[in-house]
C-alpha cells in the first residue's frame, strides 16, 4: 500500500507544481502582451509626430515656392486680369496653408505635452518648425504689404496719369483758345482797311465832310459808314488798284512808304513798307474820278 501511496503523493505535488509554473507564466506573457501593446502604441505615437512634422515641413517648402512666384510677379498697371486673380489665389492658399500649419503645430505640442514620451530631438524640430512656421508668416505678410503698397502706387498713378490726361485736354482747349485770341489779336492788329470812291460818294458815306466852301475837308471825322472799307491784311496787302486815271490820298501815310503807279492807264497804289504805311492809321481814304 505505501507504494502506491507514494506514487498518488508525487502526482499531487506535481500537478501543484505544474500548476503554479502555468500562472507564472501566464502572468509574464501577460505582462509581455502589455509591454508589447505598450511599445507598439509608442512607436505609433512617435510615428504620429514625426509624420505630422515631416507634412509641416513639406507645406513649408510650398509656402516657400508660392512666395517666390508672387515675388516674380510683374506687378503693374499692365497686369492682366488673369495674372492678377492668380496672385489673388495663390495669396489665399498661403493664409490657408499658414493657418493649417499654426494649428496643426498646436495640435501636435498639445500632444506631447501630455505624452510621457521624451526626445530631445522631438523638442528641437518643435523648436525649428516653430520658428521657421513665425518666419513665413512674418514674409507673407510683408509679401501682401508689398502687393497692396504697390497696387496702391499704381493706383496713385493711374489716378495721376488720368488727371494729367485731363489737363493735358483741358491745357490743349486752353492753347487752342490762346491760339485763337492769338490769331484774332494778331489779325486785329494787322488788319487795315481801305476805301476808294468819287468825293460825292466818300460824302454821301460820311467818311469826308466839310463845314463850309471855304473849310478844308475832314476825313474820318465821325459816323462814317465802316461798312464801307474794304478789310485787308496789312502785311499781304502790296498793291490796291484803284480802277481810275485820277488818284488823291486822303488820309495820313508816309509818302516814302508807297507811289501811286499807273497800269494800262489807271492808277495802281503800290505799299512799299506796309509798317511804315501803316503806322499812321489803319484807315486809308482815295478820291478817285
Amino acid at each position: 500500500m505505501k507504494p502506491i501511496f507514494y506514487f498518488f503523493a508525487l502526482l499531487v505535488i506535481l500537478s501543484t507544481s505544474c500548476g503554479r509554473h502555468s500562472a507564472e507564466y501566464q502572468r509574464l506573457q501577460a505582462q509581455n502582451d502589455s509591454l508589447m501593446n505598450a511599445k507598439i502604441k509608442l512607436q505609433q505615437e512617435v510615428d504620429g509626430y514625426f509624420s505630422a512634422m515631416n507634412q509641416i515641413e513639406q507645406n513649408i517648402e510650398k509656402i516657400k515656392d508660392t512666395e517666390k512666384i508672387i515675388s516674380i510677379q510683374p506687378v503693374g498697371k499692365d497686369l492682366s486680369e488673369d495674372v492678377r486673380t492668380k496672385i489673388n489665389e495663390d495669396m489665399t492658399y498661403l493664409y490657408d496653408m499658414l493657418k493649417t500649419n499654426k494649428e496643426e503645430l498646436t495640435r501636435l505640442k498639445s500632444k506631447i505635452r501630455r505624452s510621457a514620451f521624451r526626445s530631445s530631438q522631438l523638442e528641437q524640430t518643435i523648436v525649428k518648425l516653430t520658428k521657421s512656421l513665425e518666419e513665413e508668416t512674418l514674409k507673407v505678410t510683408e509679401l501682401q504689404a508689398e502687393l497692396l503698397t504697390k497696387d496702391s502706387l499704381i493706383l496713385k498713378l493711374d489716378t495721376q496719369v488720368t488727371k494729367m490726361g485731363r489737363d493735358i485736354e483741358d491745357l490743349k482747349v486752353e492753347t487752342k483758345t490762346k491760339d485763337v485770341k492769338i490769331k484774332e489779336l494778331d489779325e486785329t492788329i494787322h488788319t487795315a482797311w481801305y476805301v476808294f470812291g468819287t468825293i460825292k460818294e466818300l460824302r454821301q458815306q460820311k467818311i469826308v465832310s466839310s463845314e463850309g466852301m471855304f473849310t478844308q475837308q475832314r476825313v474820318l471825322q465821325h459816323d462814317f459808314n465802316k461798312n464801307y472799307f474794304v478789310r485787308i491784311d496789312a502785311r499781304n496787302t502790296k498793291s490796291i488798284p484803284l480802277y481810275s486815271n485820277h488818284a488823291k490820298i486822303l488820309t495820313n501815310h508816309p509818302k516814302s512808304s508807297y507811289t501811286l503807279e499807273k497800269e494800262n492807264g489807271n492808277f495802281v497804289l503800290l505799299i512799299v513798307d506796309p509798317d511804315e504805311f501803316w503806322s499812321i492809321s489803319k484807315y486809308l481814304v482815295i478820291e478817285v474820278e
